[in-house]
């Protein structure tokens, strides 16, 4: 192998080992039906904050990181990223109250929310056409395979001791190391601050904002599965954060299989992609509401590994291609971001506010209204995809 293609090959593994960092936050999901249990007199609610805060910091350090973009290199984002990610860590698995982790997050958080959209900004700023499109496929099935591996271990270990499953964020070292040495320093992008005509380049389009707007309700009941799945499985005595990590990493499994050939879907399903993985997450759902077991469990994460992987590189390449110039396609992911952030964390809160108002009682009532909702939304976006594609077809004959 020559020098080049060394240097090439070690290029498009820093730039994927970024997109390991996104899912480290999945290392404590398992541990949340163990933590609620040390903690009999905190709400739910209180506790799924664990899981639900680095989506709230996400939302304004999104906007941020593509902000520090005309200011700072990606390389020295990201860098800044994973030591607040390390330090919003590790403490945890040593010391504090519930208080003091859900601080910890506040500071973890705010890393996870500078690395977000960074992990596509760096693809699109280091590789061009069908060679980004592969790598952009491959960051979703490495992340999947991340989250596999983290979900697991933060299984095994708070089966342990629910603190043990913040050490899970030494491996942050190791990928770091690789993202020093081997990630290339682009330096700054600099945009123009006026146009042509002498007004202010537009940066975004109205279509950025309604796949914002769609992705922030679409993770708004989506994010129930991941919050509820540890508490479901305790309380219905199905098992404990062990089987829990388990039906995560099953659905980390079958997303990392599609994101690897995510390139072969998208060719086939084209421009309905993204409404495919919405409509078989939502299909999802409706196995999980009826599991009374781990293998229904299994299946019901199987199938939402499947939409989860599908909609994934669909949106962000779209979202990327709504920015008014390439050149935004990291201000465009990151408010992105930030809509997915804004459902992530508003989760817990809009589900218990609709299940009271639909007087639902059932512990998998939020698994209900997931199911409904993107069921009907994903018929919906198809519908209107297919009047969008019928229109574009008429307006290319008419020219």
């Amino acid at each position: 192998m020559s020098e080049q293609k060394k240097g090439s090959v070690w290029v498009s593994i820093a730039a994927l080992s970024v997109a390991l960092l996104l899912y480290t936050t999945s290392m404590t999901t398992p541990a949340l039906g163990e933590i609620a249990k040390a903690f009999p007199d905190a709400a739910p609610e209180t506790v799924k904050l664990l899981a639900s805060i680095p989506s709230l910091m996400m939302v304004f350090f999104a906007l941020i990181s593509g902000k520090l973009t005309q200011y700072l290199s990606i390389k020295k984002i990201i860098t800044i990223a994973m030591i607040l990610i390390f330090v919003g860590g590790i403490p945890s698995a040593f010391i504090g109250d519930l208080q003091f982790m859900i601080i910890m997050r506040v500071i973890f958080g705010a890393g996870y929310g500078l690395v977000f959209p960074m992990a596509s900004a760096v693809i699109a700023d280091l590789f061009t056409g069908d060679q980004a499109n592969k790598i952009m496929g491959f960051k979703s099935a490495v992340g999947a395979a991340a989250g596999m591996v983290f979900q697991m271990m933060g299984g095994i270990l708070a089966a342990y001791n629910w603190r043990y499953s913040f050490l899970g964020f030494l491996l942050v070292i190791p990928i770091a190391l690789i993202i020093w040495f081997k990630l290339p320093d682009t330096g700054v992008k600099k945009v123009e601050k006026v146009n042509a005509s002498g007004g202010k380049e537009k940066k975004l389009t109205t279509m950025t904002f309604v796949l914002s707007i769609a992705c922030a309700l679409l993770n708004l009941v989506q994010f129930s599965f991941m919050t509820n799945l540890a508490m479901i499985i305790t309380a219905d005595g199905i098992g404990n954060a062990a089987q829990s990590a388990t039906v995560l990493t099953i659905f980390t499994a079958s997303a990392f299989v599609v994101g690897m050939i995510y390139g072969n879907i998208s060719k086939v399903l084209k421009q309905y992609s993204a409404s495919f993985g919405a409509l078989m997450v939502g299909l999802s759902f409706v196995v999980l509401v009826f599991a009374n077991s781990m293998t229904m469990l299994i299946i019901g994460a199987i199938i939402f590994g499947i939409g989860f992987g599908s909609f994934n590189p669909a949106i962000t390449m779209a979202v990327a291609k709504s920015a008014a110039s390439p050149k935004f396609a990291a201000v465009a992911i990151s408010i992105y971001v930030s809509g997915t952030g804004i459902g992530q964390f508003l989760s817990p809160y809009a589900l218990k506010f609709m299940r009271e108002a639909l007087n639902l009682t059932s512990a998998r009532a939020d698994w209900q209204i997931a199911a409904v909702s993107l069921i009907v939304g994903s018929l919906v976006s198809i519908v209107l995809v297919a009047v969008n594609s019928k229109k574009t077809e008429i307006a290319k004959q008419t020219v």
